[in-house]
């Protein structure tokens, strides 16, 4: 599941509208899954910003070591030189290792919340 606010994973924090009946299918709608109390309360009042853990912290790490690899690999550091397709390319390196990494930090079972 994925934070409705950060869109970072969600760790077992949620919301719903407690209104709807359980049969009613408003309910499943409004459902919304968020990963701490700092995005539950920003989900009611879309303010404040969300310091980093210390998975994503490893996972920026992570990604900023692969895209120093992409740019060595290119050759050149001008980033005027570079094609729209360079560009694209290094955004996705980084997503990717970023999004790869912090999968396999968050793969400990000893942390998931609700067993």
């Amino acid at each position: 599941m994925i934070c409705a606010v950060c869109r970072r994973q969600a760790r077992g924090f949620g919301w719903f509208d407690a209104q709807a009946k359980i049969a009613d299918p408003r309910r499943d709608e409004s459902r919304r899954w968020l990963c701490s109390l700092t995005c539950q309360n920003i989900s009611h009042r879309r303010r404040g910003m969300i310091d980093p853990t210390r998975d994503e912290r490893a996972a920026m790490a992570h990604a900023v070591v692969m895209a120093g690899e992409y740019v060595e690999s290119l050759g050149r550091t001008d980033l005027m030189a570079w094609s729209p397709g360079e560009f694209d390319t290094l955004i996705e390196v980084i997503v990717t290792a970023f999004t790869d990494r912090l999968r396999e930090l968050g793969d400990d079972p000893a942390e998931v919340p609700y067993p």
